[in-house]
C-alpha cells in the first residue's frame, strides 16, 4: 500500500525515522518491561494467566492508533523547491501512539479488557508518604523491595513515577550531598523513571524480569497509507501491543 502513496522510498524512510526517534523519546514503559515479538500483525490474542493464580484465558492485543495528513500543497512545495518535506505531523502522530502505549501499560484501558500495571489484581498499594520531606521516597521505595523479596520476587527493579514526585525527587538531601532521587535510584537496577500518564502522587514499583511481567508486541510500530482525500493524503501510525502481568508480587503502587 505505500507504493501508492507516491512519495518516494527516501520520504519514506525519513517518516519512519521520525516514528521511532519520537516514540523513543517519549515510551517508558518498553525501557522498564520486556518484550515479547514481535509477532506479526495477525497475531490476535495470546494468553494471559490470570495475575492471581486463576486458569490461563486468550486475550486480544489491542490495536493502538492515530492518523495524520500531508497537505498536498507541501508536498508540491517539497518536490519543486526540492526541500525535505516537513515532518511535524508524524513526530505528533507518533507520539500519540506512545503514549497511549504507556497509559495502556501503566493505567490499562477498562474498554479493552486491560488492567494495567497500577491496576493489577492482588498487588500491593501503599499509601504514599510526603515524597518531598525527609527520607519518606527512600523509605517507601526501601519498604517495596523489602515486600519482594518476602515474597521471593527476583528481576530487574525500576521505580516510576509522575511528574510531580519526579520533580519532589530534585533536592538535596541533608548531610549527604546527594539529590534524593540519586539516593532512590542506587537501590534499584534499573532507576528512577517518569512518566506523564501517571495521577499526581503515584508511583509504581517493579520486578520486571520476564517471569514477572512483559509486553507482547504483535505489530511494531508502523507507519501505513490509508488513501488520498481532496488531494491529501492520510496515513496511519500504528501498533499492537498488550502489557502481561504474571506475578503481581512484582508490583508495588505508592498513591495518595
Amino acid at each position: 500500500m505505500r507504493d501508492d502513496s507516491h512519495l518516494t522510498k527516501g520520504q519514506w524512510r525519513e517518516i519512519d525515522a521520525k516514528v521511532i526517534a519520537a516514540a523513543r523519546s517519549v515510551l517508558v514503559g518498553r525501557h522498564v518491561l520486556g518484550l515479547y515479538g514481535p509477532l506479526g500483525a495477525g497475531v490476535r490474542s495470546v494468553e494471559l494467566e490470570d495475575a492471581t493464580g486463576g486458569k490461563v484465558r486468550p486475550v486480544e492485543v489491542p490495536v493502538l492508533s492515530t492518523d495524520f495528513t500531508l497537505a498536498w500543497r507541501d508536498l508540491q512545495e517539497a518536490e519543486r523547491l526540492s526541500v525535505p518535506l516537513s515532518l511535524s505531523k508524524v513526530t505528533a502522530a507518533a507520539s500519540s501512539v506512545a503514549l497511549q502505549e504507556d497509559e495502556l501499560v501503566f493505567l490499562g484501558n477498562d474498554e479493552l479488557g486491560v488492567r494495567g500495571l497500577v491496576g493489577t489484581p492482588g498487588a500491593k498499594t501503599v499509601k504514599i508518604r510526603d515524597w518531598s520531606q525527609g527520607e519518606n521516597a527512600f523509605a517507601d521505595t526501601s519498604e517495596g523491595l523489602e515486600h519482594m523479596l518476602d515474597a521471593h520476587t527476583y528481576g530487574r527493579t525500576a521505580l516510576v513515577v509522575s511528574s510531580d514526585l519526579y520533580v519532589a525527587l530534585q533536592r538535596i538531601q541533608p548531610g549527604t550531598g546527594m539529590l534524593e532521587s540519586q539516593r532512590v535510584s542506587a537501590l534499584l537496577d534499573g532507576g528512577v523513571l517518569r512518566t506523564p500518564v501517571l495521577p499526581k502522587s503515584t508511583a509504581v514499583l517493579l520486578s520486571a524480569g520476564e517471569q514477572n511481567m512483559d509486553l507482547v508486541i504483535g505489530q511494531d510500530l508502523i507507519t501505513g497509507f490509508l488513501g488520498s482525500s481532496d488531494l491529501n493524503l492520510d496515513f496511519r501510525v500504528l501498533e499492537t501491543v498488550l502489557p502481561r502481568v504474571k506475578n503481581p508480587d512484582a508490583v508495588v503502587v505508592f498513591r495518595a
